[in-house]
């Protein structure tokens, strides 16, 4: 089900040199996960902003061309259609050129936090879980007000342009305790898509932990995708997709084990889909 929220208030006035004043800034979250999107709502409502959140990719897509936001904060794992799928689609319609597009990376493992995608498929920018409730805000009004991005720091390449562009320097103990409430509302969002054991007869349950399995492959295939761009097209071409992203498919495939109880993974096979599913599409796309 999509969920819609509109919060505009016209609370503090943003940063100086940042926006236009009483400009209403349109903004989409597109993420699976409703919780999510409403505690990413919760860190934007200060702002004068109006914000609509969607679950799914294709409603997501459908909305930014009828809606034409100045930003959409697209989640790359995204349900119907990847985020970068929607995110290419959009490039593609002259119509929707001024929309801003920061895509959320769907990192499963924490020690990638520091690395930086090579390719964002035509989006403006990324921003990774953990640097939303420090980072977003800035991040929007620089790119609605076209302000140019500070440049990624010489000899550190384990900082992203991100992070280099948008960490607030000062901050007083009432904006340090609003960042630590709102880490704390996406951790609890967050760790609602862990997969739970099942717990047979409970079809609920069971039902529940078949959708994050789901959920957990699309994320894994996500990442590969948003880290491997060259290498996955070349894999698709050349029918080698899975020897030349081997390491990463192992990886992913490792996490999955992990994550997802043994009694679903021996009655399914979502992360074989996903990869299926996202060969199908890359070979439509590249007209194979």
């Amino acid at each position: 089900m999509t969920r819609k929220v509109e919060t505009p208030v016209p609370a503090p006035a943003p940063p100086a040199a940042a926006t236009p004043a009483a400009r209403n800034i349109k903004i989409i979250i597109a993420n699976e996960s409703a919780s999510f999107c409403g505690a990413v709502a919760k860190i934007l409502e200060p702002e004068p902003f109006t914000v609509l959140t969607f679950n799914d990719g294709k409603e997501a897509f459908e909305a930014v061309q009828r809606v034409r936001p100045d930003v959409i904060l697209l989640d790359v794992a995204l349900p119907s259609m990847y985020g970068f799928e929607v995110c290419e689609r959009i490039r593609k319609d002259p119509a929707l050129s001024a929309v801003k597009i920061i895509l959320i990376a769907a990192i499963y493992d924490k020690t990638r936090y520091k690395r930086s995608p090579i390719s964002l498929y035509g989006a403006d920018d990324y921003i990774e879980k953990h640097h939303i409730p420090d980072s977003l805000v800035s991040m929007i009004y620089r790119y609605v007000t076209d302000q140019k991005p500070l440049e990624k720091p010489r000899g550190d390449e384990s900082v992203t342009v991100s992070e280099s562009m948008v960490t607030p320097q000062h901050l007083d103990q009432k904006e340090i305790d609003a960042q630590l409430d709102a880490r704390r509302q996406m951790q609890a969002a967050e760790e609602q898509e862990t997969v739970p054991p099942t717990a047979p007869p409970a079809a609920a349950v069971s039902s529940e932990a078949h959708e994050k399995a789901k959920r957990l492959a699309r994320i894994i295939v996500s990442d590969i995708i948003l880290y491997n761009q060259a290498k996955v097209e070349e894999g698709v071409k050349n029918g080698s997709f899975y020897s030349l992203l081997e390491d990463d498919i192992r990886e992913g495939r490792a996490l999955y084990e992990r994550r997802v109880p043994e009694e679903i993974r021996k009655n399914t096979s979502f992360l074989d889909t996903a990869f299926e599913e996202l060969i199908a599409k890359k070979k439509q796309e590249l007209k194979l």
